[in-house]
């Protein structure tokens, strides 16, 4: 304690940075590493950098940027414009609440409990059951934002250390076969790239870092070390993220001999009854369910807080919550399969924009006392922005076997465009011309002041 404020100690650096670990976790942190193993192989390293690129740095760059900001998610995007901002931002929190985000964790975690328990509901009762049950645990740990974090990091993250630590350990000390060959013709490092774009744990660091802010101000910490807090925090839980997923990538390197049609919760799970047996299926159960929770946890805080914000407090954290956990419960009813294919195209909608808004923020400081830098940010992200909705409407399109006609042949003319990062150079072109449009700009304001001299 210093002038009357506190100090984080080392265990509670270490508590905070694993609620956002556990927080980032989710079912497809958890799932996803271990298939992307299994299908690179002896390219297992290669592949892995390229999944830190994309899946690690860049939140641990969201962290960053948010801390620049010295705001919110929210504020940052109304630096733009306060229509922009409300759009980009309710977009983007519908999708990682109550629309797709939350519902696909408990989702997931049902479809999980069925393959290894063997379990077959013959009605939507169980399901509904275990929705109720599941949605009512989140709302006990998100009830009080103040104690979220902190049952987050003392209750969740220790069980999700010990079952990861007993898959990734036995797993690497007693590999289950030998390393096979990719089954990609990618290079290795290309195919890490995309699927860990593929996650969009950007757009979550973005959001979760307003947790965090919040978080250690009720632990008492001045603002003026706020800032440099959260991205000590923000390490340490990027950090352990990042042991996770080589180890489970490791550890699935090694069964494309003996799971050869498995993949992802069916793969995972299958290794977990291999290396443990039935304890493994325990093991299996719970730390998706623990994984899946924490995640839940923390976007459900994240999207009562937006929507607190954005409506000056005439809806309270309490009501929002609660709302956004009722929504979800209902999404989760399609099952897994139906959430992933209807709205997983609006995360595609805001990832461009988010990508671009931390970039700008994380690399570029005081952004907003550059004049010519800052326009071409605003620039940047309502053409990122307008480029996801254009992904978007082609996706709906397709998904409904509407003629999508000439938006398709523009769309195919693009670079990149086959990878899904169409909108890079669309983009960059945006930024360089706005930096042109502004020098021009300025020297004819420039010249005529000149002339005015003489």
């Amino acid at each position: 304690m210093e002038d009357g404020r506190a100090r984080l100690t080392p265990m509670k650096y270490l508590l905070v940075g694993g609620a956002i670990f556990a927080m980032h976790f989710g079912g497809s942190s958890m799932i996803w590493p271990m298939t992307w193993g299994k299908e690179s192989g002896s390219s297992v390293f290669p592949a892995f950098i390229g999944i830190y690129l994309t899946a690690l740095f860049f939140p641990l760059l969201g962290y960053l940027a948010l801390a620049r900001s010295k705001g919110t998610f929210y504020t940052m995007a109304c630096k733009v414009s306060t229509g922009f901002g409300k759009a980009f931002c309710s977009i983007a929190m519908l999708v990682l609440g109550p629309l797709f985000c939350i519902p696909r964790m408990s989702a997931a975690a049902w479809d999980a409990f069925l393959q290894v328990s063997g379990f077959s509901p013959e009605s939507f009762v169980a399901p509904l059951i275990f929705s109720i049950i599941y949605y009512l645990i989140t709302y006990w740990f998100i009830a009080r934002k103040s104690d979220a974090v902190d049952k987050v990091s003392k209750i969740l993250f220790p069980v999700l250390v010990i079952a990861v630590v007993a898959v990734i350990g036995k797993g690497i000390m007693f590999p289950l076969a030998v390393q096979n060959p990719k089954v990609y013709t990618v290079n290795a490092f290309a195919y890490g790239f995309k699927n860990g774009y593929a996650t969009a744990e950007l757009i979550c660091a973005l959001v979760f870092a307003t947790i965090i802010i919040d978080d250690l101000r009720f632990k008492g910490i001045a603002e003026e070390h706020i800032n440099s807090n959260l991205i000590k925090v923000g390490i340490i839980g990027i950090t352990m993220l990042t042991l996770t997923h080589l180890g489970h990538m490791i550890v699935g390197s090694y069964t494309g001999g003996i799971f050869e049609d498995l993949r992802y919760s069916a793969l995972y799970s299958a290794v977990v009854l291999k290396l443990w047996g039935t304890v493994g299926g325990a093991i299996f159960n719970i730390a998706l369910l623990f994984a899946a929770l924490t995640t839940a946890i923390g976007l459900a805080v994240a999207t009562a807080n937006f929507f607190q914000e954005i409506t000056n407090n005439r809806v309270s954290y309490k009501k929002s919550a609660g709302i956004t956990l009722i929504i979800s419960a209902f999404v989760t009813v399609l099952g897994l399969s139906s959430i992933v294919e209807l709205a997983a195209p609006l995360l595609d909608i805001v990832y461009p924009a988010g990508i671009t808004m931390t970039l700008f923020y994380a690399f570029i400081p005081n952004l907003e006392y550059r004049e010519k830098v800052f326009s071409s940010y605003r620039v940047a992200m309502v053409v990122s922005f307008i480029w996801g909705i254009y992904e978007g409407v082609l996706t709906y399109l397709k998904m409904f076997r509407i003629n999508t006609g000439i938006l398709e042949v523009v769309y195919n003319k693009v670079p990149l465009t086959s990878m899904g990062l169409g909108w890079i150079p669309i983009t960059c072109t945006a930024i360089v011309i706005s930096l042109i449009l502004h020098r021009k700009k300025n020297r004819g304001i420039y010249n005529q002041i000149w002339n005015l001299k003489e």
